[in-house]
């Protein structure tokens, strides 16, 4: 587990690995002031993700179900890389209960990404915000609406605007990144 420069040791051996950029992004498609910088620097700086060239991470492309798995179980200590990188994240998501295994290459959606998020913290009981505060909270689907209500009250998930959540939206890397710096800085 992170949390800010420093991690809790898992009960197996890791592998660490440490960025040192000078304060500045690699990625010329990451700039100072989008509203993505910040969580795109922390998950960078702390290995949990990586660019999709050696100068491009792609914020607006979307995440896949894999690759969250495989972003999970590095916060989680592991190594996740190379040819196997969908077979290794795939058993560790199976084996730790954060997902069935499924559909590896399907896109994710911000109500599966929290859901996966949620069971990778335990299943803590949430409260506070209601996703019948978004005109759209309706469409949580049943198997996510306690992971979102705990996302929600956590500040973990944020609404898209326009008093909308979008659950069944598709999940941006910059929508990941932000998530994923929001969980651990809670």
């Amino acid at each position: 587990r992170i949390s800010g420069v420093s991690f809790t040791m898992p009960a197996h051996d890791v592998t660490v690995r440490v960025y040192f950029s000078g304060g500045a992004l690699p990625f010329a498609d990451v700039t100072e002031g989008a509203w993505y910088y910040d969580a795109v620097s922390y998950v960078y700086a702390n290995g949990l993700m990586d660019g999709t060239g050696a100068k491009a991470f792609e914020p607006e492309a979307n995440m896949t179900r894999a690759m969250f798995w495989t972003v999970l179980a590095r916060i989680d200590g592991e190594t996740i890389t190379g040819e196997n990188w969908k077979t290794l994240a795939r058993a560790w998501a199976v084996e730790n209960g954060i997902s069935d295994g499924s559909n590896a290459d399907a896109l994710i959606t911000r109500e599966q990404m929290v859901t996966m998020l949620y069971r990778y913290a335990g299943a803590p009981v949430g409260g506070g915000m209601a996703v019948s505060e978004f005109t759209d909270g309706a469409s949580v689907s049943d198997y996510a609406a306690d992971a979102v209500t705990w996302a929600l009250s956590e500040g973990i998930l944020a609404g898209m605007g326009g008093g909308t959540l979008a659950p069944q939206g598709t999940a941006t890397r910059a929508q990941a990144a932000a998530m994923l710096m929001r969980f651990a800085e809670r």
